[in-house]
């Protein structure tokens, strides 16, 4: 009646409900082991010292300032309700409490309970530690005691008004890259610096005369004279000679500033250095 795979299929699912019955035979007979039951007073232990450490540190009691009781810090802390709406009406007035004196005078809290919970009280430090207020003097009335500013230190120039702290230290990197201020205008060409904050600045730093250097005659000196000139490099150099050597020498500073990659921006603090003659 069957055909071959269909005896196949069919002697297949004999052999799987024969595992299947063996296996759930197999199991039922086997022999139960008995619950054993081990002691768990150590776990309980444990698990009740956890309890008490969670619970400890809840009802741990943290530094804070009484002029911000919520209601419910209030009710954790023991405070009535009465206390509560004494404290509120208080603050609401726009006053402050700066002593654990203060707190029962206003909230009429036992001895007992301030002994307890005011050295918890944290106030502010210009309560706790005042100090003498130092008298603002504006910038304009301040003594002004003038330095040379080749020597002045990063603070001192932010003292100045008008110079923060980048300001001063790109103050400070120029005076590096020139080794050293020879005139104000140099200082004035420090990005950032405005005609205000260059008047005070002027009002607390000078230039002394011995930083004056003297100057160079462009057509005679040599290459490492004209590179010891912070604004130059050695192909510009390169080319002043050239442009000097054909021209016979510069006979005027047109024609100086047409020489290849001369920074014409610069030329008044250039001739700070140099001179035609």
């Amino acid at each position: 009646m069957f055909n071959r795979k269909q005896q196949r299929g069919i002697f297949i699912l004999i052999i799987v409900l024969s595992i299947v019955v063996a296996i759930y035979i197999f199991s039922n007979s086997r022999s139960s082991q008995p619950l054993i039951v081990e002691d768990t007073s150590e776990y309980q232990r444990q698990v009740d010292s956890l309890k008490s450490v969670a619970i400890a540190k809840r009802n741990k009691i943290y530094p804070f300032n009484p002029n911000y009781i919520t209601d419910y810090r209030g009710y954790v802390l023991g405070l009535s309700e009465e206390e509560l709406e004494r404290l509120h009406r208080f603050r609401e007035s726009d006053k402050w409490i700066n002593s654990k004196k203060d707190f029962q005078n206003v909230t009429g809290v036992s001895d007992q309970w301030l002994d307890s919970i005011s050295p918890y009280f944290k106030f502010p430090e210009w309560v706790t530690n005042p100090k003498k207020q130092n008298k603002f003097v504006p910038f304009k009335e301040r003594k002004v005691v003038a330095k040379d500013i080749n020597t002045a230190t990063q603070e001192e120039l932010k003292a100045v008004y008008g110079i923060g702290p980048a300001l001063s230290g790109r103050i400070i990197k120029e005076r590096e890259f020139l080794k050293g201020f020879i005139d104000m205008k140099q200082v004035r060409g420090v990005y950032g610096l405005t005609d205000s904050t260059m008047i005070q600045l002027k009002k607390h730093f000078y230039i002394p005369l011995s930083s004056t250097q003297n100057r160079i005659a462009l057509n005679n000196a040599s290459k490492d004279e004209l590179l010891s000139i912070p604004y130059f490099n050695d192909y510009l150099v390169d080319e002043l000679i050239k442009q000097r050597t054909l021209r016979d020498g510069f006979k005027s500073w047109d024609k100086v500033v047409l020489t290849s990659r001369f920074p014409e921006e610069k030329l008044e603090l250039i001739q700070l250095y140099l001179t035609l003659n």
